[in-house]
């Protein structure tokens, strides 16, 4: 069964959305690295206080290797991330997952549910192949990956579940 929100779920697999949200946040207070206002502005409306909290006291954390890949798709699109913002990002990034205990796993084309695949993708097909096999909660701000959580009866954590975590625990 599902852990409930009276518990703190661990070991999270984590979606491409909330993984970049948090690294792109941590790069910025960290290094000081400029990044566009309006990446600044939807950064400062998520509770990532709240989430770096979860994350440490969730370690450690899951993924998927589709996951890492797509995080370089994103750093790919900021227009703003030229080769040395690019390079000083993943170096960061590195380090930083290391610290959360990332690990990474490998899910094969052939092993994701058919359907999933379909409708999803590889990387969110990924994740809840991952989600069953570890019997773990997943982490996201996907719509649609949340539904097909639902629908598999794994359990999601969003920003707003993990503010009310972090709330309960102060």
């Amino acid at each position: 069964m599902p852990p409930t929100l009276s518990s703190l779920p661990k070991s999270p697999i984590v979606d491409t959305n909330i993984l970049f949200d948090f690294l792109v946040w941590r790069f910025h207070t960290e290094t000081q690295t400029d990044i566009h206002q309006s990446l600044l502005d939807y950064l400062s409306s998520k509770p990532l206080k709240a989430l770096e909290w979860y994350l440490n006291a969730a370690k450690p954390i899951q993924t998927a290797f589709h996951v890492i890949a797509e995080l370089q798709g994103l750093t790919m699109k900021k227009p703003d991330w030229t080769g040395p913002t690019r390079e000083s990002f993943w170096r960061f990034a590195r380090t930083e997952l290391s610290g959360m205990d990332l690990g990474e796993h490998p899910v094969t084309i052939v092993e994701m549910d058919l359907e999933d695949l379909a409708q999803l993708g590889p990387t969110d097909a990924s994740i809840l192949i991952l989600a069953i096999r570890l019997e773990a909660v997943v982490l996201t701000e996907d719509g649609s990956l949340k539904k097909r959580c639902s629908g598999k009866e794994i359990t999601v954590l969003d920003y707003d579940k993990v503010l009310e975590l972090w709330k309960q625990s102060h």
